[in-house]
């Protein structure tokens, strides 16, 4: 154990003393005639033989409590047992009886009355669980104490306990920084053995990270005990003010203050408070009462065994209380079990909600997406149609007109020019919106697209092209990109005036980007029908084209899907 652990356990347990059983006002009730000689025996650990009585006793009286249906009662008594275990050393058997004393506190209906109870039995399980070195079960159950407490006296007490947790750890800062925020509150509470404890602890830790303070709060303390004759807070103050002194190397002092520790040990006359004295000692010389101390260890080793057996046979005495507490712990249980299917069912039904609401959700994006694929298939087909219709009727009649007039001798130059002008259009009509061959080699396809619109004044560059998987985009996405690229080009052929075209195919993670620039006169941006016509396409694929122009700088577009 760490070299301190003696002291703060010392001063731990005056503030269980405190909060469990210094004031009956707690509890609501004074033990009288027989209850109050047990409830004395069973606070004096030394005589085991009065101990274990009082245990029948208090196992009988918490049988009787149950039966007239009194849990604050009952639960009261079984946190005197608790306390009796703990103090002698019996950690895992006070849990399980401060449990069940909580278990027996949840029968009861009037919740107010097992407030303080509650704050107790609670700091007492801080206090096991302090005890087994289980530091965050210890502080859980110090800050649900502090939670339910009413009593800034024993906010006090906790808080302290809780600071006694970070230096069994030597973490000696929190253990300041948790008690300094109470630092005023102790000052004004009117339980003196809480604000000297309370002080004394703050001034020790204080001392180990050579604050001024410390000294100051550990000589108060100390002059609040002599006053109140404090025995228990004496030891605690001379052995701070032993080590204090000592490690600042002032060995009068330190073994001034080691002497009245012994001499208050031997007053106490308890092999834990004796231990202590002798331990503190040989911390400052390493000779002399090295023998005495691993006798006295000894002996206590053996009582705390001698303890531990005995405690087995009480146990098996009051089998038939055990009994009924277990009855009503399956009682509990079932409550519990009952709770735990309801809370279920409610998360059922919330979840199959949530289910429904997300394939709901999933059903409208996938008809609403499947509606989009649609509307783009089916405006692909018209736009075919219309292709197919004017290249076969309107291309071809223009074609035999044309035809006419050549053999005949009343046609003229210009009306021939006109219709060959009609004829190209039409061509480039249905060129423009003839089918698209998906089947084959996509990136074929948008390289005859992009040839198509090459000549001796127009340059058209690609980069990248060749490093796209096509084969990851849908159909319904590669129509929709070869139509906007188809615009773009037909927007330059039209009015750009541009004599090179570059064309940048990248992939950025899950997205395709491809940037189009021209050379040619450039504009103010005002969309037309054609730009409208591209932003659309785009958006129904759920993806996005930005155009860039300004006169005589070129236009630039950026698609992303």
């Amino acid at each position: 154990m760490k070299n301190n652990s003696i002291s703060y356990f010392i001063n731990g347990l005056a503030l269980l003393i405190t909060i469990c059983l210094g004031s009956n006002q707690l509890i609501g009730q004074t033990p009288v005639d027989s209850t109050n000689y047990y409830y004395n025996q069973i606070k004096d650990t030394r005589n085991i033989n009065k101990v274990g009585k009082a245990y029948t006793y208090f196992e009988n009286k918490t049988k009787e409590a149950l039966k007239n249906n009194s849990p604050t009662k009952a639960a009261y008594y079984q946190e005197l047992i608790a306390y009796s275990q703990f103090e002698m050393g019996l950690y895992n058997e006070s849990e399980s009886t401060t449990v069940k004393a909580l278990q027996i506190l949840d029968t009861e209906e009037n919740a107010t009355k097992t407030l303080n109870p509650r704050v107790r039995l609670y700091n007492q399980l801080g206090m096991i669980y302090r005890k087994v070195q289980d530091y965050n079960n210890s502080n859980t159950y110090y800050e649900k104490a502090l939670t339910l407490n009413e009593k800034e006296e024993d906010d006090i007490a906790i808080i302290t306990n809780i600071a006694n947790n970070y230096a069994d750890q030597n973490d000696f800062k929190k253990a300041v920084d948790v008690l300094l925020s109470y630092y005023d509150k102790s000052l004004t509470i009117t339980n003196q053995r809480i604000k000297h404890v309370y002080l004394d602890n703050l001034g020790f830790y204080q001392s180990k990270l050579n604050l001024n303070d410390g000294l100051k709060n550990m000589t108060l303390a100390l002059a609040f005990r002599k006053a109140s004759k404090d025995l228990i807070g004496l030891f605690s103050s001379y052995r701070h003010l032993s080590l204090f002194y000592f490690n600042q190397s002032r060995k009068n002092l330190a073994l001034k203050y080691g002497d009245s520790l012994e001499i208050i040990a031997n007053k106490i006359n308890t092999p834990v408070y004796k231990i202590g004295a002798l331990k503190t000692r040989l911390l400052q010389n390493q000779h002399g009462s090295f023998n005495d101390f691993i006798a006295l260890n000894d002996t206590l080793e053996k009582e705390k065994f001698q303890r531990q057996n005995k405690y087995a046979a009480i146990k098996y005495k009051v089998s038939e209380t055990e009994k009924l507490v277990q009855e009503k712990e399956q009682n509990l249980k079932l409550i519990a079990l009952e709770k735990e299917k309801e809370k279920n069912l409610k998360l059922f039904y919330l979840t199959l909600g949530i289910l429904v609401t997300v394939l709901a959700i999933l059903v409208i994006f996938i008809l609403k997406s499947k509606h989009k694929k649609d509307k783009i298939r089916q405006v692909y087909l018209a736009e075919t149609r219309i292709s197919k219709k004017v290249h076969d009727e309107v291309a071809n009649d223009v074609y035999q007109v044309m035809t006419k007039l050549q053999n005949s001798d009343t046609h003229t130059d210009d009306i021939l020019d006109n219709l060959d002008a009609i004829y190209s259009k039409t061509r480039d009509i249905s060129r423009e919106n003839n089918t698209i061959d998906l089947e084959g080699n996509y990136s074929n396809a948008l390289k005859d697209l992009l040839l198509s619109y090459k000549n001796q004044s127009v340059n058209i560059i690609t980069r990248g092209l060749n490093d796209i998987v096509w084969e990851q985009l849908d159909s319904i996405k590669k129509i929709t990109l070869y139509r906007v690229i188809q615009e773009l080009l037909v927007n330059m052929k039209k009015h750009s005036q541009a004599s090179n075209v570059v064309f940048v195919f990248n992939s950025d993670g899950h997205k395709l980007n491809i940037s189009y620039s021209d050379n040619g006169t450039g504009c103010s941006i005002k969309k037309g029908s054609g730009l409208f016509n591209m932003e659309n396409r785009m958006e129904a694929i759920n993806g996005t084209i930005i155009f860039e122009s300004k006169p005589n700088k070129g236009f630039k577009a950026k698609i992303t899907v």
